[in-house]
């Protein structure tokens, strides 16, 4: 599984801003790459970013970190590779982060742990 610790990146509890999340850009590339270079296909798992440790993020820093992901896989990616998965989110998922997804043609649903699961909106799987 390919995961990204924001924690280990950005040192803030409260994530606000959208230079907080372009922050997030070189690991989550470096996390991409690195499994391709490997031989892993790049659909097969999706990233996660684990927020544990987080205490709040506003919308404008999930816009954001969908906008960076966007760009590390490409927006015209096989919707496969267009999955993200959001562990230890520090709130509830609610209407509008599911709207902020919807923006990007992504579709949003919690899982039984309360991880985000974000797919490409395409995807039957989602």
């Amino acid at each position: 599984m390919r995961t990204l610790r924001v924690n280990d990146v950005l040192k803030d509890r409260i994530l606000v801003s959208r230079e907080s999340a372009r922050l997030l850009e070189d690991a989550l590339r470096a996390m991409w790459v690195g499994a391709t270079n490997s031989g892993e296909a790049p659909g097969v798992a999706p990233l996660t970013v684990d927020f544990d440790g987080i205490e709040g993020v506003a919308p404008s820093f999930l816009d954001e970190l969908l906008s960076v992901f966007e760009s590390v896989i490409g927006t015209e990616s096989n919707g496969d590779q267009r999955r993200l998965i959001v562990a230890n989110p520090p709130t509830r998922l609610s209407l509008k982060f599911e709207a902020i997804a919807r923006g990007h043609g992504m579709s949003v649903r919690a899982g039984p742990d309360g991880s985000w699961f974000l797919t490409d909106a395409r995807d039957s799987r989602a």
